[in-house]
């Protein structure tokens, strides 16, 4: 019998490649955007969210049966391209919830109390920055969270344990104690915003300069979730009059960003190189469950251990 042929668009963790190439012939791309040849008999392919899956991708794979993502996001892959060819489309939606809410927290907690902006004086020699020091607690700060997905409701339980007044958004209703179903109220005088929405046609630049002059005066942005989820325009207006205390990202829009970019170099931005999600345990399961899902949908078996068959439509 003929082994399938899976594309990996980047790499996994060596463990997960490992089972995979036991089961199938594994072709890795030589980087996520490369012009790849050959594809007429790839059953599979695999993103971990740079190498983009797009109607042209898919056009070129007639026997491709399945598409996916190890992690949560999937604006990289077109999913009603996918539908339309009957591709069935996977993620791993739980690995990466308490990863991501943690590094949300951290970031939070960095910005607030401008840990960033320190670190900075005091590698620079500027300890007298210390005496007009601007940082403050998240104990009792006025924190939004906007999306309430598994990630986001993560986010707001850790916000609260640390003593935060946390209000919570979701484009659906959500039983939640603070919840806020008008956005532009929810961030109504927030100091603390952290977003945890998919980016989609309806979230991309969501947050702009109106909506960031909503917020209290010297507010921290947290953005773990899309880079374009804000207008990067606004976000740099916003930190150049200071209503913007400070912004913390993770990731960047392109990756890797030129290294002048103005947003990059930026004393009160924080950015972080896509890694909410990956640390050493976390990368190798949510690997583990990508491959063994892939491998049931080959199987022709429901996935399982993990992955989850995602509907066409965002």
């Amino acid at each position: 019998m003929t082994r399938p042929t899976v594309v990996l668009l980047e790499p996994l963790h060596a463990d997960a490649r490992s089972e995979l190439a036991a089961a199938t012939d594994v072709v890795e791309a030589p980087s996520p955007d490369a012009d790849l040849e050959g594809l007429a008999h790839v059953a599979a392919i695999i993103t971990r969210g740079r190498g983009r899956v797009d109607a042209a991708l898919l056009e070129r794979c007639p026997a491709l049966r399945a598409v996916a993502r190890a992690g949560v996001g999937l604006d990289n892959v077109d999913r009603a391209a996918a539908a339309a060819r009957d591709v069935v489309v996977l993620n791993v939606p739980d690995a990466l919830t308490d990863t991501v809410a943690e590094h949300a927290l951290a970031l939070a907690l960095a910005g607030r109390r401008r840990a960033f902006e320190g670190a900075l004086d005091a590698r620079e020699g500027r300890w007298e920055k210390r005496l007009d020091y601007a940082g403050e607690t998240l104990a009792s700060a006025r924190a939004t969270v906007v999306g309430l997905g598994a990630i986001g409701a993560r986010t707001a339980a850790l916000l609260r344990a640390v003593g935060a007044d946390v209000t919570t958004w979701n484009r659906s209703a959500r039983d939640d104690e603070a919840f806020e179903p008008d956005l532009d109220r929810a961030l109504e005088g927030a100091e603390v915003v952290s977003l945890h929405v998919a980016l989609t046609d309806a979230t991309r630049g969501m947050i702009d300069g109106e909506r960031i002059g909503r917020l209290a005066e010297g507010a921290t942005l947290v953005n773990t979730a899309r880079p374009a989820v804000c207008d990067r325009d606004a976000v740099l207006a916003g930190l150049a009059d200071g209503h913007l205390g400070a912004y913390a990202v993770d990731g960047f829009e392109p990756e890797p960003p030129a290294t002048d970019d103005p947003l990059l170099r930026h004393d009160r931005v924080l950015v972080t190189p896509h890694v909410a999600a990956l640390t050493r345990s976390t990368f190798r399961g949510l690997c583990l469950s990508t491959v063994r899902g892939v491998l049931d949908v080959l199987d022709g078996r429901a996935p399982k251990d993990g992955a989850r068959v995602v509907p066409p439509s965002p």
